[in-house]
């Protein structure tokens, strides 16, 4: 090896030192290139590569120093290569360099080459980065055109002209087309019509894959129909980017597109409903009533009409709840039901009474349902509304008419009975006795025939003061109503009919709520206390012991009134049909008409109210009146 490195060469030797691939330089002892040529220099680098001892390495032939490469029978294809021209590199593992099996995962290269007729040099060259990195890359280049092709998104990729160079399998599939009829087109062909959503072709200038071309800018989400071989339109949503070469020079471009047909035409079904949706949102807004409150019934929104039939300002509302306009109507389990069933995600759906902030009352048909969130848990109600007040008076009009109508009835029915019965039989007298007196009977039997007619008269007086009671009644309609305070009515009652209890030794015991108060015609509650109160006294048994009990207290939207004795009692299972009828006697008693519970019941139904009776003979009798706090609301739906 020195007399190499002596020799003319010297300067080749100087430069294969500083090489950054391995040289080994072999003498041939005869022009004939062979397995027998020695080694005769090897650079640092080259000595890395094989491991030898230096003593005997200027002995090496090449067949000595490579005889994995001489069993393989690649060093003689190596040697009848070396003349050629265009000689290309093999590639070797660590393994054929070496004489014992090693876990490296180098890769080499060599390349043989002739200096002279009698000398020629191997070149070595690590090219395991190289190699791992084809590798690699020719993986990835599998890995990617695999995704490529199973990937949903079409992907094209075309040249600087425009020119369709590839296209993936979902490409020809959205398209409708095959791959070859894609690929060598240009994105822009007039072959497929490309359009915006209103039908008008989408500019070529405004394309896409024209703007990752020309601005050199990524597009993203760009939609547009395209109609392709009388196909029907597809919606795509395109996205398209600029590639450049490893030098940063753009060379083409690549975009990849859905296929958005059936989200668009669910998309238009979704505007077309929301459209219609919204119409009937706002035509409920313009005539209905509307709310929304939270699961605790506080009011989170309300319309404007819900402003101006409850009287109270938007500012008022929000934040309070609908008690702010509770008319205090209906009982406490009506409300209990109506929240048991929308907390339970049940529409509701009834008829509410309420109360403007100026007092005035309202009915609305109410409907109510459930809101929910995106976890299917109730988060709201929304409340619709109609004012049906105009339709709920007329109704509450026609049954008090019915109801009034029912009355006249039965008092015409009365009215009938006295002019018929009692009047007939008064004139029937009168003409008997006339005829009497014409016959000229004496003196003493004329004066008894007198007595007898001024008897009569006085009985026909009675029957048409009788008539004036109840014809009054309808008279009496007509007056004014007022605030009475019921301690004061019963107080005055009683005065009146001091004397008779204090005469009986009669008890009277008064439970009346506090301030206690009823709108009612006066003159109604004056002539039923009194009626009551009266007949309690008439009709006592004891002498000591004696009692009336008179009771009155509030119930929803009514006043409860009783009056209670314990005195003769009436005989319910042989009288009980009869007893508020007129002229109707129970007892023995002069003073009984017949004549006061007609007009009572009558003055009670008249306002709206009811009254009843519990008795037993000889035990006594409570009669219960009930009387709406509102007669003119007082007639039942």
């Amino acid at each position: 090896m020195e007399s190499f490195n002596q020799n003319s060469n010297s300067s080749f030797v100087l430069f294969a030192d500083k090489l950054p691939f391995g040289v080994f330089v072999f003498e041939s002892p005869t022009q004939e290139l062979s397995l027998e040529s020695r080694l005769v220099y090897a650079n640092p680098l080259a000595k890395s590569f094989i491991e030898f001892q230096s003593e005997i390495e200027s002995q090496l032939t090449v067949k000595e120093l490579l005889p994995n490469l001489q069993k393989e029978g690649l060093l003689s294809h190596i040697l009848s290569d070396i003349t050629k021209k265009n000689g290309s590199p093999i590639y070797l593992n660590a393994d054929l360099l070496s004489d014992q099996k090693s876990n490296c995962r180098k890769v080499y290269s060599l390349l043989a080459k002739q200096l002279t007729d009698n000398f020629f040099f191997f070149l070595f060259e690590d090219v395991t980065e190289l190699s791992f990195a084809e590798k690699t890359f020719r993986e990835n280049e599998s890995q990617l055109d695999r995704v490529l092709k199973t990937m949903i998104n079409g992907v094209v990729v075309v040249n600087l002209k425009g020119q369709i160079i590839y296209a993936n399998d979902s490409a020809a599939k959205i398209l409708s087309l095959s791959i070859d009829k894609i690929e060598n087109k240009y994105f822009a062909s007039k072959d497929w019509r490309q359009i915006r959503e209103d039908g008008n072709p989408f500019p070529a200038e405004e394309l896409p894959l024209t703007l990752a071309l020309g601005e050199q800018k990524t597009v993203y989400n760009c939609e547009h129909g395209i109609i392709a071989d009388g196909e029907k339109v597809k919606w795509l949503s395109v996205n398209a980017s600029p590639l450049y070469n490893a030098e940063g020079k753009l060379e083409g471009a690549t975009a990849s597109f859905l296929d958005i047909t059936e989200f668009k035409n669910t998309q238009n079904t979704i505007q077309l409903k929301n459209r219609k949706l919204k119409a009937i949102l706002d035509a409920i807004e313009r005539s209905a009533i509307v709310s929304v409150t939270d699961t605790k019934g506080i009011i989170q929104r309300v319309n404007q009409k819900f402003i101006q039939i409850s009287g109270y300002s938007e500012k008022e509302l929000l934040d309070s709840d609908h008690r702010k306009i509770n008319s205090k109507f209906h009982p406490k389990e009506f409300w209990e039901k109506m929240w048991k069933d929308i907390l339970s995600g049940h529409p509701w759906e009834g008829i509410i009474r309420n109360q403007s902030k100026q007092g005035n009352f309202f009915w609305l048909q109410t409907f109510i349902h459930p809101l929910y969130d995106k976890n299917d848990s109730i988060e709201s109600f929304l409340s619709i509304r109609f004012d049906i007040t105009e339709e709920v008076e007329a109704l509450e009009n026609t049954n008090r008419m019915l109801h009034f109508t029912g009355i006249q009835n039965s008092r015409l029915q009365n009215f009938a009975y006295i002019v018929s019965h009692n009047i007939r039989q008064h004139s029937s007298n009168f003409t008997s006795l006339i005829t009497l007196l014409e016959e000229n009977p004496s003196e003493e039997e004329r004066k008894n025939i007198v007595n007898m007619l001024h008897a009569s008269a006085e009985k026909l007086n009675e029957t048409i003061t009788h008539l004036n009671d109840i014809i009054s009644i309808n008279q009496m309609l007509n007056k004014p109503m007022e605030i009475c305070s019921i301690n004061s009515e019963v107080q005055k009652t009683l005065n009146i009919l001091k004397g008779s209890i204090e005469s009986r030794n009669i008890e009277v015991f008064l439970e009346i709520e506090n301030h206690l108060e009823l709108k009612i015609i006066p003159v109604y509650l004056e002539s039923i206390l009194l009626n009551l109160v009266s007949n309690a006294i008439k009709y006592v048994r004891l002498k000591n012991g004696a009692f009336i009990r008179i009771s009155a207290k509030k119930k929803p939207g009514q006043v409860q009134l009783t009056v209670e004795d314990n005195g003769l009692g009436i005989d319910l299972e042989k009288h009980g049909n009869k007893i508020f009828g007129m002229f109707k006697t129970f007892h023995k008693n002069e003073d009984a008409r017949g004549i006061g519970l007609f007009i009572t019941k009558s003055q009670v139904e008249v306002l709206g109210g009811t009254i009843s009776v519990q008795s037993k003979a000889g035990l006594g009798s409570t009669f219960t009146v009930f009387l709406p706090e509102n007669p003119n609301e007082s007639a039942p739906i």
